[in-house]
């Protein structure tokens, strides 16, 4: 188990109450690094509407009539639905959805659970966040791969994310340490950010042209002799091969699909292979393309083929700390995961959402029946969101763990109201080491965190291999590392061992030993063993422009909207277009605009913003207005406008929500 890094932070509190929380200077990967986002943690647990006691609906799902009940009802309910899903349709028909991991080890727990239960069905947004990266990085080099913490790179390649203001894997401080150190920052985006603002290049690609990209700076590092020779002799397979593949492709055809000139394409490339060591940081853009894993496995080849792999100030493969995974239990399922034909997500049992509620309408290849669903909001986070309505609908069973009552809340049977940071016992298995993030308040009423959640239904349902509480299952899953979680905890942060080339005595963990340019394990698959590019996306005289989407830097996906700081800084969403495109359609900074595709139409309030290509429009994302009776989860939602067919990601199953084609005209 091993994630990116979270924010070091210092809790103060007086009688019980937390009066003050701030950016903890002494923890390495962050350095007192602290967003607005972390700085509202006291907003969202003392909030006044803050659900605190479990509400089971009494009236027509979505009506909004709710009564208050025991957590003894609500867990009842739940297993006696359960086991009568079982009974009628089998346990498949069960699914659970994850989101926010507001407890690290959330998806380990709720696998674990739906495994005993007998399900293979687990919905979470990995499909289109983070695991095309992760696994890409896992069949190039074994394992996931992260910035090194103790030297400074000579060049960051920030691609696809906005790290200062909306991204926390790997490391913050990576930022102060580059532009400290000199290090060559490289921008990857379509869109001016604080990132683009301190690049000494920046290209902007026509989004979700990532892959192709990615291949121009293969193709220019390989023909000019730039790739470190003596790693790729020794050290990786299917260089050659790679050689071929990129012959297939001009340099014309590579300047037409990402929309930059063959020369920055080169430059940029030039610098990156040049200036070493090097890192790549990378987005959620890249995850949410046809082309999605086999671009991110180009990047992986790119951090590969230049050297820069396992080195000081390189992209590191961490050895971590030991743990218990508590997910590899017995899988009690007969039928197939639903979505099993996506290989490279099916093999670390991540169903694609959109399938998952696509069962629960058409029984396809068998029904759905019950959604459990922890740290997510599907109404606004899932592709295609008639769709996810009308399969919320059909489900007999739908529980949510939320803090307030959101647009997919109140669709739901069963909400359970759950326990914030700082108020449950946790811990953090993060690169290269673990953190502790013990209790330090109680939560409110009936409010549980997740994983006890889980725990009591498990116990309802009459399941072994549980806990009474999380300090227990915390003891099971820290002996191998020779820790109790009070030991944790004392400590604060323990730290693996840091060894730099590691692949020297050890190998990679690949089947081959080495990097691997060409894969067999992807081959047998089914995968392609050398990345090309499928399907890709062109407007159409219906639909000129191109959308791409972004996170709100002061809003988690779709949370944060109750809370009253944040939504002072970002009170609504913007549609942000070039001045010639407002023009050219009528439109007027500050006026309201229908932004439309083949799928639907929303409305967002038009922003000029002169750093982006005239062809592309920048859709604010994850909106819904919790002070309005009927939250207007349609009216403004940028899933409204996605699709759950195709074309999709073939190797991840991920549907398309960057660059998809629209167009724009006057409310």
């Amino acid at each position: 188990m091993m994630g990116g890094a979270s924010v070091g932070i210092i809790v103060t509190t007086e009688n019980d109450r937390i009066v003050n929380v701030e950016g903890d200077p002494e923890y390495p990967p962050t350095k007192g690094f602290f967003c607005v986002k972390g700085k509202a943690i006291t907003e969202l647990i003392y909030h006044p509407d803050r659900l605190t006691k479990p509400m089971r609906r009494v009236g027509p799902r979505g009506s909004g009539q709710w009564e208050e009940i025991s957590p003894d009802e609500a867990v009842s309910h739940i297993a006696d639905k359960i086991r009568k899903v079982i009974d009628e349709h089998g346990s498949e028909s069960i699914a659970f959805h994850m989101g926010a991991h507001r407890n690290d080890l959330i998806g380990e727990f709720m696998q674990r659970l739906g495994k005993t239960i007998g399900t293979p069905n687990f919905a979470t947004v990995d499909n289109v966040c983070s695991k095309a990266r992760s696994l890409a990085d896992k069949y190039t080099f074994g394992q996931k791969c992260f910035p090194d913490h103790n030297q400074p790179s000579e060049c960051l390649v920030v691609w696809g994310r906005n790290s200062l203001d909306t991204g926390g894997e790997s490391r913050m401080d990576i930022i102060r340490q580059a532009r400290e150190h000199g290090t060559k920052i490289l921008v990857i985006d379509p869109r001016e950010t604080s990132m683009t603002k301190m690049a000494h290049q920046w290209v902007k690609p026509k989004p979700g042209s990532d892959g192709f990209l990615a291949m121009a700076m293969l193709k220019t590092i390989i023909q000019e002799g730039l790739h470190d020779r003596e790693f790729v002799e020794k050290y990786t397979v299917g260089f050659d091969k790679l050689r071929v593949m990129l012959g297939g492709y001009s340099y014309e055809e590579l300047k037409k699909e990402t929309w930059i000139s063959t020369e920055d394409m080169k430059r940029f490339a030039r610098t990156y292979a040049t200036s070493k060591p090097a890192v790549i940081q990378t987005g959620n853009p890249l995850d949410q393309t046809p082309n999605s894993y086999q671009s991110c496995r180009l990047i992986s080849i790119l951090r590969a083929i230049t050297g820069n792999l396992d080195v000081p100030g390189g992209e590191i493969l961490a050895s971590g700390v030991p743990f218990v995974d508590i997910k590899d239990v017995e899988d009690r399922s007969k039928r197939p995961m639903i979505g099993s034909e996506f290989k490279v997500a099916a093999s670390q049992g991540l169903a694609p959402s959109q399938d998952v509620l696509r069962a629960a309408l058409t029984g396809d290849p068998y029904p759905i029946r019950a959604s459990l669903i922890f740290g997510s909001n599907p109404l606004m986070t899932y592709a295609n969101t008639e769709g996810v309505h009308k399969a919320m609908m059909c489900l007999d069973l739908i529980v949510t763990a939320e803090f307030f009552m959101t647009p997919t809340a109140k669709y739901c049977d069963i909400v359970l109201p759950v326990a914030a940071n700082h108020e449950y016992d946790d811990f953090s298995p993060k690169f290269g080491h673990i953190v502790a993030r013990p209790k330090i308040i109680d939560p409110p009423g009936e409010c549980r965190p997740d994983i006890q959640w889980m725990n009591l239904i498990a116990k309802e349902l009459g399941l072994e291999g549980f806990w009474d509480g999380p300090r227990e299952a915390f003891d099971e899953i820290l002996e191998p590392a020779g820790l109790t979680y009070q030991e944790l905890v004392e400590k604060g942060a323990v730290w693996g061992p840091l060894k730099y080339r590691k692949y020297v005595d050890e190998g990679f963990k690949t089947p081959s030993g080495k990097a691997e340019i060409y894969s067999e394990a992807l081959k047998e698959m089914g995968v392609f063993p050398i990345p090309e590019m499928v399907d890709h996306i062109t407007s159409t005289e219906d639909y000129p422009l191109v959308m791409t989407s972004g996170k709100d830097s002061y809003y988690y996906h779709s949370s944060g909207r109750t809370l009253p700081s944040l939504r002072r800084i970002s009170k609504e969403p913007l549609v942000e277009m070039h001045k010639e495109t407002a023009e050219r359609y009528g439109l007027v900074d500050g006026e309201m605009a229908y932004i439309e595709t083949s799928e639907g139409r929303i409305t967002q309030r038009v922003r000029v913003n002169d750093s982006l290509d005239p062809r592309i429009i920048f859709v604010a994302h994850g909106w819904w207005f919790p002070e309005r009776d009927n939250m207007g989860w349609k009216e403004a939602n940028d899933n409204v406008l996605t699709k759950w067919d195709g074309p999709k990601c073939r190797d991840m199953g991920a549907v398309t929500m960057r660059g998809i084609p629209c167009k724009v005209y006057p409310v």
